[in-house]
């Protein structure tokens, strides 16, 4: 079951930060006038920030359940190598050979901590 979690958390956190940058690359903008707050923001901005909210609902949940050095060390890893998967298939951010090896870096180490 902590798998599955796990595995929402990850994609509710990777897939709201990727909906705030489009977001974000529409209209996002915070200005004054007149002494008022004006604030635009996207749709897929504001659909962003509630799945990144509900991750972090999530987390917390895991956090009073799991062993933290556990947890932290794996969710961190599975997180960052679907972060940089969005990078690349999204954004078309370049990848580099030290991005590659990191990530080949993070996966062993995930799965020396699963190692029982």
């Amino acid at each position: 079951m902590f798998v599955v979690i796990l595995a929402v958390y990850a994609l509710l956190s990777v897939g709201g930060l990727t909906l705030f940058k489009l977001g974000s690359q529409q209209a996002l903008s915070i200005s004054v006038t007149g002494g008022l707050l004006s604030l635009n923001i996207s749709w897929l901005s504001l659909a962003g920030l509630a799945m990144y909210v509900c991750s972090f609902l999530i987390y917390m949940g895991l956090v009073s359940k799991i062993q933290l050095s556990y947890l932290a060390p794996i969710s961190t890893g599975v997180v960052y190598v679907l972060t940089l998967a969005a990078a690349l298939f999204i954004f078309h951010e370049p990848v580099t050979v030290l991005k590659m090896a990191g990530v080949f870096l993070v996966l062993c180490g995930i799965i020396l901590m699963n190692i029982k």
